[in-house]
Parts: C-alpha cells; structure tokens; sequence
C-alpha cells in the first residue's frame, strides 16, 4: 500500500503550481544545470505526491531548490520527504506518548512530524560537530 507524501503536497499547494507547472519547471532547471536525461511529466508529480514515491536524483534536490526559491524558506530533499529516511525507534512510556500526541494533536501535525521537528531543532546546534562518543558517526 502507498502512503501520500503531505510534506512534498503542503510545500507544492502553498507554491499554487499545479503538476504540469511543477514538471515544466523541474525540467526547465535540470536543462539549466546540464541534466539532460531529467524528463519529469504531470503524472509522475502526481504519484511523488498520492502515492509516495521517490524521483531519482537529481530531481529531489532541484524540486527543493526551485521551492527554496520561489517560497522564501529553505526546503530539503529531506524534508520533502523525497530523500530516503533513516528509521529510529525510540520507547517511551504510557504518559510521555500521550503528552506527544497531544501536543502534536495541537500543532495539527502528526506525531512523526511533531518528534522530527523537536530532534532537529534539539540537534541543529551540533550539526557538522563531532562526536565525544567512541565509535559515534
């Protein structure tokens, strides 16, 4: 079963580009930048967003700059839900898990969204440091 990307649908709504748009304007930045072999169409902008799949690079990191640029606010592969994800499982108790729903309940985002936000902003500081763990990445 496919899962929608919402992140990729928010960003592309708030921009008012509809899929044809948004191919023209991929394809129009890879001829740019020399990717000749880029040839997005409506259809497949259409399946990133309702059924979740992942354009091969260098399409995510053109998406994102184009959206970059056009939105004012800085947008990522990642963030697009457009770069592969690492998984991190995390146990918590009754009481914490209920509390982060509810605040995510709040923020009307979802619970995953609302815990990659808390990590990236409790982690920005460190981006780039290295580790004071042995054997740490």
């Amino acid at each position: 079963m496919s899962t929608p990307n919402y992140p990729l649908a928010l960003a592309l709504a708030s921009t008012s580009w509809g899929n044809s748009e948004t191919a023209r304007r991929i394809n129009a930045r890879a001829q740019r930048e020399g990717h000749r072999s880029v040839a997005v169409d409506r259809s497949r902008v259409g399946r990133w967003i309702r059924q979740g799949e992942k354009p091969r690079p260098p399409v995510p990191t053109l998406l994102a700059e184009l959206l970059t640029e056009h939105l004012g606010q800085p947008y990522t592969p990642e963030s697009l839900g457009l770069a592969p994800g690492r998984r991190v499982r995390v146990l918590l108790e009754a009481a914490e898990h209920e509390a982060l729903v509810a605040v995510a309940a709040a923020a009307n985002v979802s619970v995953e969204e609302y815990v990659r936000a808390l990590l990236r902003s409790a982690l920005s500081p460190y981006k780039g440091a290295t580790s004071p763990y042995k054997g740490a990445t």
